[in-house]
């Protein structure tokens, strides 16, 4: 009985993962229908990193900054969210708004998955 039940539990999170996967595939084929390949080289030129943020909070307080790193984690609120990034040596939470993006960029935020790599400008501080 408890093999069965073993057997069970793995064929369902084997479906689990594959669902996952499906999704990820269908965003990536979403992506570069729309030109916007994420294997294609790109460019993104960041002005600090989080820890140089964090560190010199009021030298970088009411100033743009930039920074890239990989999504974390990420809270959508209806047209405010946040979202945490890893750069190479900190993470930092980052506060993105319909208001700041734009209806067409916060849609595409909202698509954006833990473990993507981003670039945000103009984070609040």
């Amino acid at each position: 009985m408890q093999e069965n039940n073993n057997q069970t539990n793995n064929e369902v999170e084997e479906l689990d993962i594959n669902h996952l996967m499906q999704i990820r595939r269908d965003k990536l084929t979403e992506l570069q229908q729309q030109g916007k390949d994420p294997y294609q080289i790109t460019k993104f030129s960041r002005t600090n990193t989080a820890g140089e943020i964090k560190q010199n909070y009021e030298k970088f307080e009411q100033k743009d900054v930039t920074v890239a790193g990989r999504i974390i984690a990420k809270r959508i609120m209806g047209k405010a969210s946040f979202c945490t990034i890893q750069d190479s040596n900190e993470k930092i939470q980052s506060y993105v708004s319909i208001n700041d993006l734009g209806e067409e960029s916060y849609k595409a935020f909202k698509t954006w998955d833990i473990g993507d790599i981003i670039g945000i400008t103009r984070i609040c501080i």
